[in-house]
């Protein structure tokens, strides 16, 4: 060996000797690796290749499950990314944790974000007797996994034993899209986030992280359900992306960021700054307002922070009509409203207004004109929707410039609008305006045809118009109608033919019962009104403490006709129709009995009237008797002519007189009526199961000096009442005129015997007088011949039996005959015509009309004795 190389070997030698001792380092792994209860995570570590990773690393953390733990996961499980989530890039010793948790990043990065890495939360909570603890009654917790050995430290890091693995995060738009589809107190914000799906593609394709500031449901319980639907609606994208900008920021936010304590701004999705800073409890407070419930809720790719309410006030959405439309689901109406320029009128919630809105439908059609959505409006807020008559804010020229109406009617619990679209809830109020969901658009009122023929029993007053051609009035424009049913036509009886007969009388009546202005049913005050009608005349209208009755009130004379309103407000496109229960016809259409009778076709009673010069007193124009008028065919039947014998009294068995106005309707049966037949009174019973109107009655004839009684059976075929209060009863038979001879009660021989014993003496009278004529003449015969026959020639026998009126009570027969004198024609005369006199009784007042007066007629000024009238008409009825 040389020198040289012994040298070299002692230089190397010495270093060996004389270097420092270098004490060899432990790593994670090699803790691991140490311990038996690791081996199965040792292999899956070396298989997934995170040994370098763990050996490399500097100031690590690992969460370590047990073999134990491992056993248990599925196949399924991707266990190396599982262990690379438990891998932290720094170093976490439980006994050095000062906060109750705190947000690390671990080794794996984000499949959204290659970046950033995936947070994952650290608990250090206080730890509960037998579990396991790091010595100062304290534990850890991450995620769900609590780890069961604490500070096991190496030298290039900490380990953590945990009890089980721990699930790595979602992503934040696939938790939000996960809440909104599910039931959760968070679902509504998670509802609104989703419809705005490019936020969630922005963030993935600039691989960023975001923080999202979710409020839960509780956050919205000032709002109504109708600004809900108005947010989630396709109508409220504008509100609902500011809401979202409001509670969205692309960077990440954790309650750790605030090291001072003071807080710091962050820019937001909207452009605004929101203040965050950590609270002593734990909490972010967000613009010094809103502490979060939860904080830091870790997601892949950000941090999530629940609220109790919104970041901002309910009045930064500044809700409107428009908005509420949109709420209630009346899209199509509102697009409608928008396209005719009524955005104004929508977007100002202080304006005084009430809106009908009809929302969509499958197959529903939305208003379509201008004209037809101004009828939706009116100009006032309507709080609570009634019956009644409401003034839209319409005003077309078929209306003469005045509010066309709408009417609200209730029926089965419903409320209905213009009787088909039905309201579907309470008005909805925002600021002044009211809007009322309904199920479809109000319907325009029709023609005025249309709206006449829905009157129930209108078909009279129907025939009128057309005949008349009323629906065709060219100034028909805001008037209204009264409209007299059926029954009110039926009622008037005669006169509803006599208006049939006469279209210029029927016209002139039509139009009295129309006034120039719409007028509706509230418009009737207890106050009377004077107004206008269409045929120029002027009439008061008021209502009495019976909103169901109106009074038509005379101008002139002040007479009242009360009339039942059977419907009211029926609108049509020109106006209103009110239905009435009777026909007020004003005092200028005059009605006479002559007028009635032609109309009913009664011309042989007229004729007969009028031979007998009855006609001047009944038939005048201001007449006032009862006229019980027999059809042509009854007195053709009866053969009573102009030749009848007693025609007069015949015809005085049918025309009775009034006492006095008030004394009521002939067929009412509340009075008797007397005849011009003088001691005959006449009264109507009812029948047992029929009213006054039946048309088959029983007439009680009343035969006041024998105090007796006829029923008679009639049948009234129609019945009319004039203008001056005669009325006119159509019937079907003929006055008997034995009702003047009614049998008193008293037997055969007391009523006859007297008469009988009177007739038998005067036969004997007669015989014994016949005798002595003969004898006298046989006595005579031989005397001149000539004298004889002249004798014979002169001498008149006349024997007359009419039936006639006694002097006294007007009852009984009369016998008429010449004695046998040798009076003079002259005498003889004079005796016929006294015979006659005493015939018909002419002293008696009602055949004074012979001579051609009948007597004063009684009018409804005559003093009448109503008590005495009333206990006669008591005394006959309790006879029957």
């Amino acid at each position: 060996m040389r020198v040289r190389d012994l040298i070299i070997w002692a230089c190397l030698s010495a270093l060996v000797l004389f270097a420092p001792a270098v004490q060899a380092s432990v790593s994670v792994v090699d803790l691991l690796s140490s311990s038996p209860d690791f081996t199965l995570l040792v292999r899956v570590l070396q298989r997934s290749g995170l040994i370098p990773v763990l050996n490399m690393g500097r100031n690590i953390t690992f969460f370590a499950p047990t073999n134990e733990v491992l056993s248990k996961v599925p196949p399924s499980v991707d266990l190396p990314t599982l262990l690379e989530y438990l891998i932290i890039t720094d170093p976490i010793v439980s006994t050095e944790m000062e906060d109750d948790y705190r947000v690390y990043f671990s080794h794996l990065r984000s499949p959204s974000s290659s970046d950033y890495p995936v947070p994952i939360k650290v608990k250090h909570v206080q730890a509960q007797p037998g579990e396991p603890s790091d010595g100062t009654g304290k534990r850890l917790v991450v995620g769900s996994a609590n780890v069961v050995r604490h500070d096991w430290i190496a030298d290039n890091g900490v380990i953590q034993v945990v009890d089980s693995l721990v699930e790595i995060p979602d992503t934040l738009c696939h938790a939000l899209s996960r809440l909104a589809n599910g039931p959760g107190v968070m679902q509504f914000f998670a509802q609104l986030f989703v419809q705005h799906p490019w936020i969630c593609i922005l963030l993935a394709e600039s691989e960023d992280t975001a923080t999202v500031l979710l409020p839960t449901n509780a956050a919205f319980t000032h709002f109504s359900p109708i600004e809900l639907n108005y947010l989630v609606s396709t109508a409220g994208h504008d509100d609902r992306l500011k809401l979202i900008g409001e509670h969205f920021m692309y960077s990440p936010l954790y309650r750790q960021n605030d090291t001072t304590g003071e807080g710091n701004d962050y820019p937001l999705l909207s452009g605004n700054m929101l203040h965050a800073a950590a609270t002593e409890d734990g909490k972010i407070r967000f613009n010094n307002e809103v502490d979060t419930i939860e904080t830091d809720i870790l997601f892949q790719n950000g941090v999530m922070h629940t609220l109790p309410s919104l970041i901002v006030p309910w009045t930064y959405f500044a809700f409107t009509p428009l908005k509420y439309l949109y709420g209630i689901g009346a899209v199509k109406f509102a697009e409608e409203l928008i396209f005719h320029k009524y955005r104004p009128t929508l977007v100002d919630a202080q304006i005084l207004q009430t809106i009908f809105a009809p929302i969509d439908s499958d197959g529903s059609d939305s208003p379509s004109s201008e004209k037809t959505l101004g009828y939706h409006f009116v100009d006032y807020p309507i709080t609570e929707l009634l019956p009644g008559v409401i003034p839209s804010r319409l005003q077309p020229s078929s209306m003469n410039w005045y509010h066309q109406r709408i009417k609200v009617t209730t029926q089965g619990g419903a409320t209905y609008v213009n009787g088909a679209a039905r309201v579907l809830r309470d008005p909805v109020v925002i600021g002044n305006t009211a809007i009322v969901p309904i199920d479809r658009p109000l319907e325009m009122p029709p023609k005025m045809s249309l709206a006449a023929g829905t009157v129930v029993g209108g078909s009279t007053m129907m025939e009128f118009m057309r005949n008349l051609d009323i629906f065709n009035e060219p100034d028909l424009r805001g008037w209204t109608v009264f409209f007299p049913n059926d029954a009110a036509w039926s009622a008037l009886g005669s006169v509803t033919k006599y208006f049939k007969k006469k279209p210029e009388m029927a016209r002139q009546l039509l139009l009295s019962l129309m006034i120039t202005q719409p007028l509706y049913s509230v418009d009737f005050t207890t106050e009377i009104t004077d107004y206008e009608t269409a045929f120029g005349s002027r009439i008061g209208l008021k209502t009495g403490k019976d909103a169901k009755k109106l009074s038509f009130v005379s101008t002139v004379t002040q007479a009242e006709d009360d009339v039942e309103l059977a419907d009211t407000d029926l609108l049509f496109e020109s106006g209103v129709i009110h239905v009435l229960g009777s026909v007020p016809i004003p005092e200028y259409i005059e009605i006479t009995p002559r007028q009635l009778l032609d109309a009913e076709g009664i011309y042989v009673f007229v004729d007969l009237l009028e031979a007998t010069e009855l006609h001047t007193d009944v038939l005048a124009d201001d007449s006032q008797y009862v006229i019980l008028a027999p059809v042509d065919a009854a007195l053709n039947f009866e053969k009573i002519t102009t030749a009848t014998l007693n025609l007069a009294t015949q015809l005085g068995l049918h025309i009775l007189r009034r006492r006095n106005l008030r004394s009521g309707r002939f067929i009412d049966g509340e009075s008797a009526f007397d005849s011009l037949v003088p001691g005959i009174s006449i009264t109507v019973l009812e029948a047992e199961g029929q009213g006054p109107d039946s048309e088959d009655q029983i007439l009680s004839i009343y035969n006041r000096p024998a105090n007796s009684w006829r029923f008679e059976p009639v049948r009234i075929l129609s019945k009319g009442m004039t203008s001056s209060g005669a009325e006119i009863y159509v019937v079907d038979t003929v006055m008997p005129m034995s009702a003047l001879v009614v049998a008193d009660g008293r037997s055969w021989w007391q009523r006859h015997g007297v008469l009988i014993a009177l007739g038998a003496a005067a036969g004997i009278i007669v015989i014994s007088m016949v005798s002595l004529g003969w004898f006298w003449i046989i006595y005579q015969g031989g005397r001149n011949w000539n004298h004889n026959r002249s004798f014979a020639n002169n001498v008149k026998s006349i024997v007359q039996f009419r039936n006639g009126l006694s002097g006294s009570n007007g009852l009984g027969h009369t016998l008429l005959s010449s004695d046998d004198s040798d009076s003079d024609s002259n005498d003889a005369d004079d005796e016929d015509e006294e015979d006659a006199a005493s015939a018909v009784g002419e002293g008696t007042p009602f055949l004074r009309q012979a001579s051609g007066t009948l007597g004063s007629r009684v009018t409804g000024d005559e003093e009448t004795d109503e008590e005495a009238e009333e206990a006669e008409h008591v005394e006959m009825r309790g006879g029957r």
